[in-house]
């Protein structure tokens, strides 16, 4: 879905007129999905100094968190103790300063490990 975009231009004393611009914009759920790749790809950028900083394991427990599975299915899924997945989770939080699940998935969305 594409189309025009329409500018209003008034003029001092004139009544206000539509001026139709040449060039395409997107519309609709085309836009917003455009507008949240764009803000995932400043997201990316903006913290991926702070991702890097995750162990092999705190990634793969983020990928978990983000796609929605609790600390026990966490934990049989990894093959670790639950006491170990808390132990992640809360190292994920400090180093990435992720304040809830919002925060988690937004990461995982950011850094692909999680499909839209």
């Amino acid at each position: 879905m594409f189309q025009q975009k329409q500018f209003f231009v008034a003029k001092a004393g004139l009544s206000r007129r539509t001026v139709t611009m040449d060039r395409i914009y997107p519309t609709g759920p085309i836009q917003n999905f455009m507008k949240q790749m764009s803000n995932l790809q400043l997201f990316r950028d903006e913290k991926k100094e702070l991702f890097e900083t995750l162990t092999d394991r705190e990634v793969e427990v983020l990928a978990h968190i983000a796609s929605g599975m609790k600390n026990p299915v966490i934990a049989k899924e990894l093959e670790i103790s639950r006491a170990t997945v808390q132990n992640h989770r809360a190292n994920i939080r400090d180093k990435l300063n992720v304040k809830n699940q919002v925060d988690f998935v937004k990461y995982a969305m950011a850094f692909d490990l999680v499909k839209l």
